[in-house]
């Protein structure tokens, strides 16, 4: 079986789905191989740090390919070739300042009013009309540039899914506890609402975020390497706080930080970098 997997915007298909009968969990328990998590470690070749990775890369972004071209067989593209050429004059900087550069990248430019960009597995990178109008400037649109490249770098994509999947595990393996405890058995249904409210606030949703501040300063560190100012980095945030008043759920409920406490963290961390002092 498989499931639709949302990430930044977009949809991975046929992702493999983890299920298991009751008593093939608790095979597996006994023999360890429901949480293949030592097996599973991989080193990322971009920063050199070994991560949890049930996944190969190769494979998501084959699983992400059906996601992209859907994408831009339903979204209109800009016609306008200046809007264009201003996303690919500044992806051409910020893009040979990364670790990745030189890669093969497919970056698209659609005409809509959404104020967003995103990256998907295979080096595919999709920036709104609405993005780049907010921008102010080419540093601004920079810094949404390379916080698209660092997720790329950081291997989020994996991350996230890896994650959500080890987690599925622990609530399947919580589930086998219950039904095997007479005792628990009459709490069943709340303490799987419960593991699962703890799964998604204490566990997906904070680890979303960590990512997003980690792709933030890469992006910053890469508008740096390529000349831009970095302090329009969080200029941006700002006026992505100003644009969104009123229309976010409380960050403890949203896969993104708050945008005015990215721009302190931004803010903190290029002063603490000596890239400029704000």
């Amino acid at each position: 079986m498989s499931e639709r997997i949302k990430f930044d915007g977009a949809v991975l298909k046929d992702a493999p789905e983890v299920k298991l009968s009751r008593r093939g969990i608790i095979m597996g328990l006994a023999a360890g191989t429901v949480f293949p998590i030592v097996s599973s470690c991989t080193t990322n070749p971009y920063t050199g740090e070994q991560e949890l990775a049930f996944m190969g890369d190769q494979q998501i972004a084959a699983m992400a390919a059906t996601a992209w071209s859907d994408m831009k067989a339903q979204t209109p593209q800009a016609s306008d070739p200046r809007l264009r050429n201003t996303v690919m004059r500044t992806w051409n900087r910020i893009e040979g300042a990364t670790p990745k550069a030189g890669e093969q990248w497919d970056v698209a430019v659609f005409d809509t009013d959404d104020v967003n960009a995103f990256v998907m597995p295979g080096n595919r990178v999709g920036v709104f009309r609405g993005m780049v109008e907010l921008a102010e400037n080419d540093d601004q649109l920079s810094s949404v540039l390379g916080h698209e490249v660092g997720h790329a770098v950081y291997r989020h994509a994996n991350r996230r899914m890896s994650r959500a999947m080890l987690a599925q595990g622990a609530l399947v393996a919580g589930q086998v506890a219950v039904a095997s405890s007479e005792e628990l058995q009459q709490y069943g249904q709340l303490i799987g609402a419960l593991g699962g409210a703890a799964m998604q606030f204490g566990v997906i949703l904070p680890y979303s975020r960590q990512s997003e501040l980690e792709a933030d300063k890469a992006g910053v560190d890469y508008m740096h390497k390529a000349g831009f100012d970095v302090k329009q980095s969080v200029r941006l945030w700002e006026l992505m706080d100003q644009k969104g008043q009123g229309q976010r759920p409380p960050e403890f409920m949203s896969t993104h930080p708050d945008p005015a406490r990215r721009a302190q963290i931004l803010r903190q961390y290029i002063n603490a970098r000596g890239y400029a002092l704000i």
